[in-house]
This record gives structure tokens, sequence and C-alpha cells, in this order.
């Protein structure tokens, strides 16, 4: 889950549907980026679907002894493993090539110099399954590999923006990770900036997309004992 706090309560946002987003921002790239996803349907199902681990999770958040909710950030190490080893495994049933970039994903939360046992057998496991699988990929396959890990880690990072932030949010409101731009570099820009420029438009400084981009933003409101279902639209250029 995303969790964040606001004036109407705590607000939890599922992984999955925040992933969806990402999805919708690769399929909406711009065409004149020689790198452009539009020819790589696969690289835009790994985008969309690479936070899928968390359906099973996000289906009864899970509280904290104090009574909040764990997040993505700190959610228990172990059961987050077991669910990133599923959902990576899902996604490799339609593509390897897919499933390789969602592992890669996964891998790049962690540093190889751990001293925590389960992220080294998850990190073996994972490196050892990726090198298997990129031997069946084509030679044209493996050379976009690397920007399509990019393109991934770019959008997550600005569904990530639009759902952390409160909407609206002025630069200094905003959640620290990405107050200064985000930290990936294209054909078109050395740094994309996201600016809140209303509490239902964000503009990226120079835009990635084609068009402007409108997503719904499905999200739970937890006040006192009570749970509502609530969404909001954001328009993205």
């Amino acid at each position: 889950m995303i969790v964040r706090k606001s004036d109407k309560g705590t607000i939890l946002i599922p992984q999955h549907a925040h992933a969806a987003i990402s999805g919708e921002i690769a399929r909406h790239w711009r065409t004149d980026d020689p790198e452009s996803p539009a020819q790589r349907p696969e690289a835009i199902m790994a985008i969309e679907q690479h936070d899928r681990a968390w359906i099973p999770l996000d289906k009864m958040p899970k509280k904290k002894p104090d009574g909040g909710f764990f997040s993505f950030i700190d959610y228990p190490i172990a059961d987050k493993l077991r669910a990133y080893q599923q959902g990576i495994m899902e996604v490799r049933e339609h593509s390897r090539y897919a499933a390789i970039l969602c592992s890669r994903h996964y891998c790049s939360f962690f540093s190889a110099d751990t001293d925590d046992q389960r992220i080294k057998a998850f990190l073996e496991r994972e490196n050892g399954l990726q090198q298997a699988d990129e031997q069946t990929l084509s030679p044209q396959e493996r050379e976009t590999l690397a920007f399509d890990q990019k393109l991934l880690e770019f959008c997550d990072d600005v569904s990530l923006y639009i759902c952390m932030n409160e909407p609206g949010a002025s630069k200094k409101e905003e959640v620290s990770w990405f107050r200064d731009g985000f930290r990936q570099h294209f054909s078109f820009a050395d740094k994309v900036i996201g600016t809140w420029v209303s509490a239902n438009q964000v503009t990226l400084t120079p835009s990635p997309l084609q068009s402007p981009l409108n997503v719904s933003v499905p999200m739970y409101l937890a006040d006192g004992g009570q749970w509502t279902e609530e969404k909001y639209l954001v328009t993205v250029t």
C-alpha cells in the first residue's frame, strides 16, 4: 500500500493501482523519442504489472502495533520478498522479457552487500532467473533491457509522485524523493521535473508524454473505524 495522511484521515492507495498509472504513462510516451516503448508491448506490460506482487498483500492492509498501516516502504521484509517472487513468476508466465524487467526492478531496491540472509537468497535466486531468461531473448531485446528498466523506474517514480503527494502540494510540501526532479535521463531531457500546478493537474517539464493524460487514482479513506472507497482524477501534461 501507499499510505499517506491527510486532513480527512489515512489514505491508502493499492500498489497495483499505482502501477496501472505507470503503465498509462508508458503507453502515452512521446513518439519522437527514438527509444519510445510504443513498439515494445512487453516493456509496457512490465511497467503496468510490476507491482502485481502486492495484490494479495493489499487485499487486507496490515496494521502496525501502533494502529497505523504498513506501507510498501516498511512492510515486513519476509512477507514482501515472498510476494515479490510470486509476482515475478506470475509475470513470467506471460513474458520472460517483462519478468526480467520486474525482477531487475525489485532487485534494485537492495544492496548486494546486505547482511540479511533473506535478501541475499532473494537476490541470488532472481539473478539466476534473470540470466537464464536472458538466454531466451533476441539480440534486439537484450539491447533494450537497460533502457526499459530505466523507463520502468521513471514511470514508477512519476506515479508515486502523483500518489504519495497531497494533490496540489507546493514544492516544499512534496515528498522529498522527487522534489528536485526525477533521477532518470532521456534523449530529450537531462532531468524531468514534476510540479503540482493545481489540485488536479501535474506538469512534467519537459514532458515525456505525446499528449495530456488523464488518470484516475483509486484510494481507500480510513477515518476512525470507517472505510470509504473514493477516487480522484489528475491530468498529467
